[in-house]
């Protein structure tokens, strides 16, 4: 018996340590009984000890208030090891207080997720004070779960000013693989700092010394709202966000960043944002399919700053300044959009006076719906750009908007009195029209008035037509039978 005892593994004399004596007594008895086999002790992630020089399972350094998990654990189990309220906090019905930063080490599995426990342990709410946050290095399970702020003093979320100045709770992903968000709500989160702007997949940078870009994550079925930013990411690649809700963000709902490439935005539901999905910097094979977009100030969908080889198609935007813009981003595909009462423009195709990342041309625009708007489509200081079978109705302005020497090239379309119209200042901008049949086209003077007779004819299935406008030129284009 003697020897069985000093054959005891360390992971029991680290549970006398870290828990209760009754906990030590327990596993002691298994050991003698026979109970806990071999195969069985891995599974007491939490209990294990580590060999001489490494870090403990589960540990709390006071000195950075940090929880560092460097096995594979649980929610619970940090719980049960930590077992200091001023740390982490058990308020009732699966409500807890996180009072320090929580840091889950890399090639660890960590999960928060709300299993049915009938002691009413399981996490449901995790509400984390000051400017603590949760990094993850290795892999999160977050699923079913509500994460927001808290303020002691108020005992209530943490607001955010206009210019996210105040500090607050975040979640940071540092190089992290295979990590899954699943039904699950995240709330006033993030301030202006790298790393800590609220859902925030940090990446490679000038400022950043940490373990590199964050991959294979998907989000699924979850709410973030009243978030700094409610997704941001800096080279992030094979990332899935779907069947979400983003609403009433302050900065931005979804701004993949910087590199992030190989992600899909499907089927989520963005509202009351600044912008619905902005992709910034040099994204690349991102696909935003199936959203619905509306009621955003500024913009539905943004390709931006180089944002090349993507695609916008089957989503439904409504109600925003710009439905679907894309600026300084080439060889992008925007098709099957329905887009209703953008108070500018349903599609913009823009450059600003300057490109410094790259240049709007080559994308594709085609079987888009667009209604209700002030412009159907605008190319502003951008050429190249091919339209194809747009719908237009009920269009306050025009249906084609040409500004800053652009030009659009106009294929495979029916025309039903479409105008297309110079804007701006004196410039020079070309319109081409191939493979539409044959079309009427009335030219109306810079004066305003009319050429005289019913319009030429073109047959653009032989030769294209070509016009340029400037000094307030515009067109009306019909399709003929004749």
């Amino acid at each position: 018996m003697l020897n069985f005892i000093l054959a005891i593994p360390s992971r029991a004399v680290n549970t006398l340590k870290k828990n209760s004596i009754a906990v030590a007594t327990t596993i002691f008895l298994a050991y003698v009984t026979g109970l806990i086999l071999p195969q069985q002790q891995q599974q007491l992630h939490y209990f294990s000890t580590v060999e001489a020089g490494e870090a403990e399972c589960i540990d709390y350094d006071s000195t950075e208030n940090n929880i560092a998990i460097n096995c594979n654990a649980s929610f619970l189990d940090v719980v049960e090891t930590i077992n200091d309220p001023d740390i982490l906090e058990s308020t009732g019905n699966g409500e807890y207080i996180l009072n320090a930063n929580l840091e889950v080490a890399d090639d660890v599995t960590f999960e928060m997720t709300s299993s049915s426990n009938d002691d009413n342990s399981s996490l449901q709410y995790l509400k984390i004070t000051g400017a603590n946050g949760i990094i993850v290095h290795g892999t999160i399970l977050i699923d079913g779960v509500r994460i927001t702020s808290w303020d002691l003093s108020d005992d209530d979320v943490i607001p955010q000013d206009i210019s996210g100045s105040i500090r607050r709770a975040y979640i940071q992903f540092d190089g992290s693989e295979g990590s899954q968000v699943i039904n699950s709500e995240f709330a006033y989160l993030g301030y202006q700092e790298l790393g800590k702007r609220g859902f925030d997949l940090w990446g490679p940078d000038a400022s950043y010394s940490g373990e590199g870009s964050s991959h294979d994550m998907q989000i699924r079925g979850s709410e973030f709202h009243n978030m700094w930013f409610a997704f941001y990411s800096r080279g992030a690649y094979n990332i899935v966000v779907d069947g979400n809700e983003y609403h009433h963000n302050i900065k931005y709902a979804l701004d993949p960043h910087s590199g992030t490439h190989d992600m899909t935005i499907t089927n989520n539901y963005l509202h009351h944002n600044p912008i619905g999905a902005i992709c910034s910097d040099r994204c690349y094979n991102i696909l935003i399919e199936g959203n619905r977009v509306e009621h955003n100030t500024d913009h539905g969908i943004f390709f931006s700053r180089n944002m090349y080889d993507s695609i916008a198609r089957n989503n439904y935007v409504l109600n925003t300044t710009s439905g679907i813009t894309v600026s300084e981003s080439p060889n992008n595909q925007i098709y099957n959009n329905t887009i209703e009462g953008a108070t500018s423009y349903g599609i913009r195709l823009f450059n600003p006076p300057v490109p410094d990342d790259g240049v709007t041309e080559g994308n594709i625009v085609y079987n888009n719906i667009i209604s209700n708007s002030e412009y159907g489509i605008s190319a502003t200081r951008s050429n190249d750009n091919i339209l194809e079978s747009n719908t237009f109705s009920d269009i306050e302005s025009s249906e084609y908007s040409l500004s800053g020497d652009s030009s659009i090239i106009i294929r495979g379309q029916q025309f039903d009195n479409a105008l297309i119209a110079q804007e701006g200042s004196a410039t020079e901008n070309v319109v081409e029209i191939v493979d539409s049949g044959i079309i009427e086209v009335i030219e109306e003077e810079s004066d305003g008035g009319e050429e005289e007779g019913e319009g030429e004819l073109y047959n653009t299935d032989s030769e294209p037509y070509r016009r340029t406008l400037s000094d307030g030129d515009s067109i009306t284009v019909n399709s003929s039978s004749s």
